[in-house]
């Protein structure tokens, strides 16, 4: 017995049936219709109740409810029998929840983060990494946002077992000696889960800074998208070809990207055992860092640090520039080998064109600007070499044009004269040439630069981590709440990459960030029913449509043994 609809002139129209055999042939038998639904009054739904009763079907009145809920219906005050009792975060808590499961999340980290009695580790790292996909709100609000998911249905962890004090004192637990092992055990479980091998690791730094002087991790230092008197710590990430992060290391905020490379690759070779190429950008690129990666035998592809002019590449080839290979996008480029290293010198025209106009409004800028300075001496309005000096030095250093003009002063007075210097008349010459360095000698120039361009999703990953995941800026204070808090930030983006690559591999259309959005509105909602002796408590789905059914299907979640519209709970 069940309701069936039907649509009859543009309206739906419902039905309590049956289905019924007779002559081995199957027919529905139409007990009681319901009509339309859509405009249907409090007093009508008491009727339509009470007939429904009559039929004596105990589970017929629950589809009822059910139905008029998932058509919207607007039930009255708490007062009456039927209640929306609680509504949790499900689409993003199962799908997250569910890579979790996948790469045993929960039992490597209690094996690699010892952790004395009290909740599981595993279990307290994986809620926070969650929350920060879902809601990267403060340690203080995790037991909140916890009690509003369901994850405590999914984990069997109740709410009040996750305090504030519990989920800080984690923190302390999720350290290098430990998070690397952890690392190291994770990225062995998702290569192997998901069927790949790792085929490249761009590593790259950002910042993140702290208001206040608390913090003995942090320090002054170059900023990466803030300002200078912020002190910050400085944070080295590594994702792979499919874009999941490896590993991190966390440094003072005054560390350097050429010091970086040497532990990031000591790391990767010792703990990790992989030898795929190392792809990073010019920060970390120094001579003394690929002899480095020489000795030691390493993979690599890099952007040379060092300018065209300085290689003597241009001098050594002997191709002319209309004969090298056209790599597209108004780019050529050409080869040179010597010894382990390849060298991709590429030169691109529109980079040369739009170079060359910036610095030509510069020059243009300062010596108008300088003309004005000339004025006010030639005026009496300057009066001192030291004011003249000062103010030429402040225009040459505000347009970065120190190299192209050379002012001159006169040996009598003040007044001096503009010239542009020599080495101007080199730079039309080196400009839009780039150098590329590999050890990778079955790569054609082409695919160098394509490959390392796709170097732009490590970029994209900390942007992410930043601006979405909660990594910008700190807000802890102790160094190991610190490092901690950034293992979390990671774990939460590795979870995040993994739905990605799902959602990649289905060959669907859709962006992580889109899909987010769209699981955002799957709910599990407790609608309470009153009956006599006591309430019947239904769990049922809101937010089911075309989308999110495809997303359920993506990222596996209706295997899952606990969707909430076949589970009842009954309280006297």
């Amino acid at each position: 017995m069940h309701i069936k609809s039907c649509k009859s002139r543009g309206h739906i129209y419902y039905a309590v049936v049956r289905s019924k055999r007779r002559e081995n042939k199957v027919f529905q038998e139409y007990l009681l219709k319901l009509g339309r639904l859509d405009n249907l009054t409090e007093t009508q739904r008491l009727e339509l109740e009470n007939k429904i009763s009559v039929i004596g079907e105990s589970d017929l009145l629950k589809k009822f409810h059910e139905l008029l809920y998932s058509i919207g219906y607007s039930f009255p005050s708490p007062i009456s029998t039927f209640e929306v009792e609680d509504v949790f975060g499900y689409g993003r808590e199962l799908a997250l929840h569910k890579i979790c499961e996948e790469i045993d999340f929960i039992n490597i980290v209690n094996r690699h983060g010892y952790k004395g009695g009290g909740t599981e580790l595993g279990k307290i790292v994986e809620i926070m990494a969650i929350a920060r996909n879902c809601d990267p709100c403060s340690y203080f609000q995790v037991s909140e946002w916890y009690s509003r998911s369901y994850l405590p249905f999914f984990l069997k962890l109740q709410p009040e077992e996750l305090t504030y004090n519990v989920a800080i004192r984690a923190l302390n637990y999720l350290q290098p000696e430990n998070t690397i092992p952890m690392q190291v055990s994770l990225y062995e479980k998702i290569r192997h889960v998901y069927g790949y091998e790792c085929e490249r690791l761009d590593i790259d730094l950002t910042s993140t800074y702290f208001e206040g002087e608390e913090c003995v991790l942090a320090e002054f230092g170059h900023p990466r998208g803030h300002t200078k008197d912020k002190l910050q710590i400085v944070v080295a990430f590594v994702v792979d070809q499919k874009g999941v992060i490896v590993t991190h290391k966390v440094w003072p905020g005054n560390r350097t990207d050429a010091k970086s490379l040497k532990p990031m690759d000591r790391c990767l070779k010792n703990e990790f055992g992989l030898d795929a190429p190392r792809v990073v950008d010019r920060g970390m690129a120094t001579w003394e860092n690929l002899k480095y990666m020489d000795r030691k035998k390493e993979r690599y592809l890099v952007a040379l640090r060092a300018k065209i002019k300085s290689t003597k590449f241009l001098e050594e080839i002997k191709i002319p520039r209309g004969e090298w290979m056209n790599t597209g996008n108004n780019e050529v480029a050409t080869s040179i080998i010597k010894g382990r290293r390849k060298y991709v010198v590429a030169w691109n025209s529109s980079v040369a064109q739009t170079n060359k106009k910036g610095r030509e409004s510069r020059i243009s800028k300062a010596e108008e600007e300088l003309s004005l300075v000339l004025e006010s001496v030639e005026k009496g309005e300057i009066k001192s070499r030291k004011e003249r000096d000062e103010k030429v030095g402040h225009i040459k250093k505000k347009f970065k044009v120190t190299r192209y003009l050379a002012v001159k002063g006169k040996r009598s007075g003040f007044t001096f004269t503009i010239e542009k210097t020599k080495s101007l008349d080199e730079l039309d010459k080196y400009d839009g040439y780039q150098v590329f360095v590999t050890t990778e000698f079955d790569l054609n120039e082409k695919e160098v630069l394509e490959s390392y361009r796709t170097r732009d999703q490590i970029e994209k990953a900390i942007r992410t981590l930043k601006s979405v995941l909660g990594l910008h800026p700190q807000n802890v204070r102790t160094k190991e709440h610190i490092l901690g808090n950034i293992f979390v930030c990671s774990t939460a983006f590795q979870l995040r990459s993994l739905l990605k690559m799902k959602i990649s591999n289905s060959g669907l259309d859709v962006s992580i960030e889109d899909a987010m959005k769209t699981l955002e509105r799957l709910k599990a909602v407790h609608i309470a029913v009153g009956k006599e002796g006591g309430v019947q408590v239904y769990r049922k789905l809101s937010g089911l449509n075309k989308e999110t059914r495809t997303l359920i299907e993506v990222f596996g979640m209706a295997e899952n043994k606990i969707l909430p519209e076949v589970d009842t709970e009954k309280f006297k």
